[in-house]
């Protein structure tokens, strides 16, 4: 007799299987499932290529033509922590920068709090840095991770006991959900903290199924270095904890532990390698100029509100959710449509709250989520769940930028197969096949506009400061992201607030979306050289109500406005 779709969704542990197998009797449960390699695993490489190459063909085909891409936002950072490591190995974080609207300048970038534990990006990029600072090896790098990232979401897909065609799906859904290809496309280190954390936990349900010495080595190695990459990955280590045991009773919990007590040896690993690597590697030496501008000026409730959010849009769990218990969505959604109707007929009408009524959408789904997780006893979708939170305590931060939620990328999609997979196969195939469509299309949109607001730096460095720089000129500059980069590439130093320029006679260039304003607004005695203003063909995704990088910016990660422009100015300093 076959296993029906439905006993394998409400039974306890339900796992992602939604096809019947022949080698599989209708008596035999989803826990014993997720311990059959057979069921798990292709039986040959040949057959995880199989799997794997849709999503991987995906990645390529959307981030190949954006190889060239300027540097932007704070890549800069990390590659200066690369031109640093090349200097001093085990001191990534000793080099001075001015950065957060280019007038805080510290002397070491551990000054910045948070900031100085994520290093192993810096590492990763120093190929980067032995190139000449080419832009397609920092982007090389990227897509290699990404790629990768795509396999071990496939094979953690089989560990979950997802059918091969689930387990394909789920390569494809992390390729095309935002921000997997945006990320992918700057040099940041969220892409390379994603394919550690899950190729720690896919080497750690391999660990626990098979026991062997090298997939321990391997589990705690990378679940130790992804939160070098971007801390808050630390929090899977509790999580991944609580999943080595089999059940979530406190007495078994604690005979299993006593019984085999070398299943968490990973998780010990995993520990003292974090704290190897943040020891040796910490800062040394002065510290601060001036205070601690990114960890003082927190915005929980902006960011709370920007997380909740972002599992509605991009991340589609609120909308599948809704379709898959869709008897339930008067309930569900009350809150949003109460709120519509309220503001119905106000200026703006309901276009001016969208993000309102996406969170209130998305609240009642996640408290209906674990309700109906827990009324099933389902211990694997409460898990997932709590995946879901691992980037909460980064609302205490001072932004909350959508590459935060890299860190559950895996389990929103995990939880979107869980969820479909109740429905009929042809809806199943349907809604997936939408949602990589949909979410491959506006991820596209996004990377176009991001390669023209990455641009805009390089071109300013190019047109305004290195011409005069090769004149015999003496250029300062002030602005962050990009432009920091390209303006010191081009032959310009930074003006500091308690810096000697620039002086009479010198030039100084300024981004003023960079906040370069600041720095021109010093200097009152000052005449205009020259100006550039770069508009915006493709759309924005900063400022102008556009927060790609930053939800200090706006919600939307895109937004359409050709005019919008980006201004750099060239003063003379009299």
């Amino acid at each position: 007799m076959k296993q029906p779709f439905q006993a394998l969704l409400h039974g306890r542990g339900s796992e992602c299987v939604t096809e019947p197998r022949s080698s599989v009797r209708g008596t035999e449960t989803a826990t014993k499932l997720l311990h059959d390699r057979r069921l798990e695993r292709p039986r040959s490489q040949y057959g995880l290529l199989v799997l794997v190459m849709p999503g991987i063909l995906l990645v390529l085909c959307c981030l190949v033509p954006f190889l060239n891409k300027a540097f932007t936002i704070d890549d800069p950072c990390f590659l200066l922590e690369a031109r640093q490591i090349l200097k001093t190995p085990l001191q990534p974080m000793s080099f001075p920068i001015c950065w957060t609207a280019s007038e805080t300048c510290v002397k070491n970038t551990g000054s910045f709090g948070i900031g100085s534990a994520q290093a192993l990006m810096g590492y990763a990029l120093v190929p980067v840095i032995l190139a000449g600072s080419a832009e397609w090896v920092a982007h090389a790098i990227q897509m290699i991770l990404a790629c990768i990232a795509v396999i071990e979401m496939v094979r953690l897909a089989l560990w979950f006991g997802c059918s091969r065609i689930l387990a394909c799906a789920a390569g494809l859904l992390l390729a095309a959900i935002p921000p997997f290809l945006p990320t992918a496309s700057t040099a940041m280190p969220d892409m390379l903290g994603l394919t550690l954390g899950l190729a720690g936990m896919e080497r750690l349900f391999a660990w626990k199924s098979e026991h062997r010495r090298s997939q321990a080595l391997i589990a705690g190695l990378m679940l130790g270095l992804a939160p070098w990459a971007r801390p808050h990955w630390a929090m899977l280590l509790p999580l991944v904890s609580i999943w080595l045991f089999d059940e979530f009773g406190f007495s078994s919990m604690v005979n299993q532990f006593r019984r085999h007590t070398y299943l968490w040896a990973p998780v010990l690993l995993a520990v003292c390698v974090l704290l190897t690597v943040n020891l040796i590697t910490r800062p040394r030496g002065p510290f601060l100029d001036a205070g601690h501008p990114l960890t003082e000026d927190a915005h929980p409730s902006r960011n709370l509100f920007a997380y909740l959010l972002y599992l509605a849009v991009p991340i589609p769990i609120a909308a599948v959710w809704l379709i898959s218990h869709w008897r339930k969505i008067p309930f569900l959604l009350f809150p949003a449509i109460a709120f519509a109707a309220l503001t119905v007929s106000a200026a703006g009408g309901l276009a001016s709250h969208w993000a309102e009524i996406a969170v209130l959408c998305t609240v009642p789904v996640v408290v209906h989520l674990f309700y109906v997780y827990w009324g099933r006893n389902d211990r694997t979708g409460l898990l997932l769940g709590l995946w879901l939170l691992i980037p909460l305590p980064a609302v205490f931060y001072a932004h909350f930028p959508i590459k935060y939620m890299m860190a559950v990328l895996p389990a929103a999609v995990l939880i979107l197969l869980r969820t479909v997979s109740g429905l009929s196969r042809a809806r199943m195939l349907a809604i997936c096949g939408a949602i990589v469509f949909i979410c491959a299309a506006y991820s596209c949109m996004i990377l176009k506009a991001d390669q023209d607001f990455a641009e805009y730096g390089r071109r300013a460095a190019a047109e305004l400061i290195a011409p005069h720089v090769a004149a015999g000129e003496k250029v300062w500059y002030g602005g962050e992201w990009g432009f920091y980069w390209y303006a010191q590439r081009a032959g310009a130093e930074v003006s500091q607030p308690a810096g000697p320029g620039p002086r009479s006679g010198q030039l100084l260039a300024v981004g003023i979306a960079e906040s370069g304003d600041l720095t021109r607004d010093r200097f009152p005695n000052r005449v205009l050289v020259d100006r550039r203003q770069y508009n915006s063909p493709h759309g924005r995704t900063m400022l102008f109500g556009a927060g790609l990088h930053t939800n200090m910016t706006g919600n939307a990660l895109w937004v359409w406005n050709p005019e919008a422009t980006n201004e750099y100015e060239l003063w003379k300093i009299q």
